[in-house]
């Protein structure tokens, strides 16, 4: 039996996989993405994953649902935007059965347009790892 591009036999020329891997556009925006990698493993990953929800929300897409101008003060203290009425806000609480994000007060805007960025990047990646998604031709 012939050995397809995953490694596993069978599965002939009709299906393939090739991998996508998002490309940086310069090199400062590959320092972003790394910088946001190294803070949402530290400060994110316990709660959150990029495709899976875990104790919060998934995170991809996060910049079509929230602009980053609201990202950032949620990041900083998000029970301060929930007790502003945010409806938004106030939902999300909600639906996570009023469990509490912490607040992250340590984190400069900059860090939080890092982790934004590498949430970016990795849209539609493995949700177990960083690895870059699979694409069937």
């Amino acid at each position: 039996m012939p050995i397809d591009s995953l490694g596993k036999a069978g599965m002939g020329d009709s299906l393939r996989a090739t991998v996508v891997a998002y490309v940086p556009a310069n090199p400062q925006e590959a320092a972003a993405i790394a910088a946001g990698d190294a803070l949402f493993k530290s400060n994110c990953a316990q709660c959150h994953a990029v495709n899976e929800k875990v104790v919060g929300p998934a995170l991809a897409g996060i910049t079509k649902r929230r602009s980053i101008n609201w990202i950032i003060p949620w990041v900083h203290n998000s029970a301060k935007v929930i007790a502003s009425g945010d409806e938004y806000a106030v939902r999300l609480y909600g639906d996570y059965s009023k469990q509490q994000m912490p607040a992250f007060p340590n984190l400069t805007d900059q860090n939080i347009k890092n982790i934004v960025a590498f949430v970016s990047a990795q849209e539609g990646s493995s949700a177990t790892d960083s690895a870059p998604a699979l694409a069937v031709q």
